[in-house]
């Protein structure tokens, strides 16, 4: 079920015209609260907000448990609370084209981005304010691996649920953040603690392990480039969709660095098909 509701108390006429020619069921609430959703049980609720939010349904949006996905429609962007932007579809209406709008809205009802954000606390809001949402795979270039460690810096990262991947020795230069039980050295140097890039089933199978036990949630993989060069492409991207299922599956954070200069741009397209792609200006702290 579909909710509609209008919190400025002005946009029923507009909202019902966007709804109505897309064929899905949906109810227009007059009013909203804690009973109406939990009797609802609605699997997406559509919001419109002019300026500020009110303080009672703000507080509807910010328990830590949220169960149906949210779209905030409006005219100007609101003035709402980052838990609740970050965590929600973000529609701007035109009021001069509503079928502009309505295809927004066709979006933001299919995006698999925020839908999978069921649980509302600092690390996933701290994550989707860095462009990252659960369940989702990201690809990433490889400049972007220093802001991606400085992430791991953050107090809402619980490190030891995370797990880093990578060709070079990160956990000997970052021994504060990285140790054996969240860091992988591939590497084709000799010796004890290391995982050569020829024992390709070995290192995948390390890495679903981990995902299907529960003990990570966000994870970092930087060896596809060493990979190729020991494996041919379609086994090493053979490898990496068994990852990439094992992560939806468990709605795990997975961001794969991929360098497009090492392989054609048919085989790039390829690896990062159903991928979303993770380009940071900059790592952005919470608010207090």
């Amino acid at each position: 079920m579909i909710l509609v509701y209008d919190g400025s108390g002005s946009e029923e006429e507009m909202l019902t015209k966007l709804m109505a020619p897309t064929g899905m069921e949906f109810k227009l609430l007059k009013k909203l609260s804690v009973r109406i959703l939990e009797e609802a049980s609605p699997t997406t609720l559509i919001y419109f907000v002019d300026g500020e939010m009110p303080s009672e349904d703000e507080k509807l949006f910010l328990t830590e448990k949220r169960e149906f996905l949210l779209i905030l429609m409006y005219r100007s962007v609101p003035e709402v609370n980052e838990r609740i932007k970050y965590s929600s579809e973000l529609v701007p209406v035109d009021p001069d084209n509503i079928d502009e709008t309505r295809d927004r809205l066709r979006k933001a009802l299919s995006s698999h981005t925020v839908r999978k954000l069921r649980t509302i606390n600092d690390t996933t809001i701290y994550m989707a304010k860095n462009g990252l949402y659960p369940g989702n795979t990201y690809f990433t270039n490889p400049d972007n691996t220093g802001l991606f460690t400085s992430m791991l810096i953050s107090k809402h990262i619980d490190r030891d649920r995370s797990l880093v991947v990578s060709r070079f020795n990160l956990r000997m230069e970052m021994p504060e953040i990285l140790n054996d039980r969240n860091f992988i050295w591939v590497t084709d140097s000799i010796g004890a603690q290391r995982n050569r890039p020829v024992n390709l089933t070995f290192i995948v199978d390390t890495i679903i392990k981990r995902i299907n036990e529960g003990s990570t949630y966000l994870i970092f993989i930087d060896i596809f480039d060493l990979m190729i060069v020991y494996h041919s492409f379609y086994d090493v991207a053979r490898s990496f969709e068994l990852i990439k299922s094992a992560a939806m599956e468990k709605e795990v954070y997975l961001i794969l660095v991929l360098g497009e200069e090492s392989m054609d741009h048919i085989q790039f397209g390829q690896i990062t098909r159903y991928c979303y792609e993770w380009s940071p200006r900059k790592i952005n702290e919470l608010e207090r």
